[in-house]
């Protein structure tokens, strides 16, 4: 007798550190929910990897501060206990973003981000992170009522909104689901 197998393939883009918005589509049974979510962080030159943010969404530790995917599903969603997981699809959209670039090793060490945050490196880092997060915001904000987002987003004029051709692409993948 064979047994049943479940099949898991990632790509290795979503394997390599950069900028990036993604969207997790969460199916239970026939409803259909989605979190929305970005890589590069607003406090250190580094930008994880899609799937490190996934893996850190699902964290189990109550004491995480990245598993707001996690909560929300068991907040919203009833997703509770390991059946109740067996019962749900997750599936990622991955949209990366040009321009990250690795500015450091080891960002473990006060006193050398605190150097690096004052490099012209890290003003370009900065400014694609802030448009990585408006596009992040504005996203949130036009498709709130589907997500399993904590945050609301903010209102941004839709001609000030940066990579428009994400933003219409994420839009007509939540609303046409």
């Amino acid at each position: 007798m064979q047994m049943p197998s479940n099949t898991f393939e990632i790509p290795g883009s979503f394997l390599v550190p950069g900028f990036s918005i993604y969207v997790l589509e969460i199916r239970k049974e026939k409803e259909k929910w989605f979190y929305i979510g970005m890589t590069g962080d607003p406090h250190y030159p580094s930008a994880r990897s899609a799937y490190y943010r996934l893996v850190g969404h699902l964290e189990l530790s109550k004491r995480s501060t990245q598993n707001q995917l996690r909560i929300a599903m068991r907040e919203k969603l009833g997703i509770v206990s390991d059946d109740d997981f067996k019962n749900i699809a997750l599936k990622m959209h991955h949209f990366p973003i040009p321009g990250f670039k690795k500015l450091a090793d080891k960002l473990s060490d006060k006193e050398a981000v605190k150097q690096l945050k004052q490099t012209p490196a890290y003003n370009e880092y900065k400014e694609i992170q802030q448009m990585v997060l408006a596009l992040e915001n504005a996203l949130i904000f036009e498709l709130k009522d589907k997500l399993l987002n904590k945050t609301i987003g903010k209102n941004i004029k839709q001609e000030t909104i940066p990579f428009p051709e994400i933003y219409k692409s994420i839009i007509e993948l939540v609303i046409n689901e």
